[in-house]
């Protein structure tokens, strides 16, 4: 798959995030007995829920996104079951709405397995993962930058965590803790510095 077909896929395919929050509540409603995930449905739904009604962009934040002047396709992959999707998410979103040049799409990982072999992190498919494109002048789709699959400053504490612990139980309440005080400031400024790079390179 190219970068090309990836844009086609999530531009045809991808959901909106208010499409993938309907869903994901559908299938928290739904009780379904095959659902692997139905235990954690209704606690990742309440994460997102919240930080949709706390989250507020900053003037930063929204500074750099109105100066947005082409169109962009933030190709999104992720599953609405990843804790660290429902902690970051619903920013990540609110900061794409900020912007009328600024798509947001999401595709699933799981569905679309040949997409997340493009974006793997240390060979797993860890999400989420934004891929930030535009229209080249030449035509083709081009990587603007990648985000993903937490914010830069929890990657250093979840491998030291990992050291210390055996187990993703024993680690996960502290990310989760980490998100419930941090996840606002470090996905925003994750996407303001991945911004303002491209704008200086």
């Amino acid at each position: 798959m190219t970068l090309n077909d990836l844009v086609a896929l999530a531009a045809e395919k991808g959901l909106t995030f208010d499409q993938f929050m309907m869903r994901a509540e559908q299938r928290m409603n739904a009780n379904n007995p095959d659902d692997n995930f139905a235990a954690g449905r209704p606690l990742n739904f309440s994460r997102m829920t919240r930080h949709v009604k706390t989250y507020e962009p900053s003037d930063a934040i929204r500074n750099v996104m109105s100066e947005i002047q082409q169109p962009q396709l933030w190709v999104t992959m992720t599953e609405d079951w990843c804790g660290d999707s429902a902690q970051t998410l619903p920013v990540l979103a609110a900061i794409a709405e900020l912007s009328p040049n600024v798509s947001l799409r999401i595709l699933d990982r799981d569905t679309y397995p040949e997409a997340m072999e493009m974006y793997l992190t240390n060979g797993a498919r860890s999400i989420p993962i934004v891929v930030a494109t535009q229209v080249g002048d030449n035509g083709m789709s081009e990587e603007l930058w990648v985000w993903g699959p937490r914010p830069d400053a929890a990657k250093p504490l979840v491998t030291a965590w990992k050291n210390e612990h055996e187990t993703n139980t024993d680690w996960y309440p502290l990310l989760h803790t980490w998100y419930a005080q941090n996840a606002h400031q470090h996905v925003e400024s994750d996407i303001l510095g991945r911004i303002n790079a491209l704008v200086q390179r």
